[in-house]
């Protein structure tokens, strides 16, 4: 019974009480598939989490930051003529760094004590 307590008390302590804020990957100008170095920010209130992604001809650009809605889910083209020049994309999503590249991992300071605090109480109850 106390260990079932102890893991829910700690489970507690891992929630994340915001003040409304988005907390959003960026990235400005990754090339193609090359990862960039994603950092984490606090958006304004009322922003959300973006990805765009732009294309000319083959080279594809990505950047990641906190947006407007208004500006979400838009797609535009560049044409000369019947000729694209150009394609942008911009995707928007609402929760907490939910703009993180394929394979990202979060991992935050008090999750990990958390972790390191439940294991060792339980080892020793």
């Amino acid at each position: 019974m106390n260990k079932l307590l102890l893991l829910t008390v700690i489970a507690l302590l891992c929630l994340h009480f915001g003040e409304g804020q988005r907390i959003c990957m960026t990235c400005e100008g990754t090339i193609g598939n090359i990862p960039c170095l994603e950092t984490r920010v606090t958006c304004n209130p009322g922003e959300v989490c973006s990805t765009t992604t732009k294309k000319v001809g083959e080279l594809k650009f990505i950047s990641k930051k906190c947006l407007e809605p208004s500006l979400c889910e838009k797609n535009e083209t560049t044409s000369l003529g019947s000729h694209t020049l150009g394609t942008k994309a911009v995707s928007c999503c609402d929760e907490d760094s939910c703009n993180a590249g394929v394979g990202a991992i979060e991992f935050s300071l008090l999750a990990g004590l958390a972790a390191l605090l439940s294991f060792s109480l339980v080892q020793i109850l």
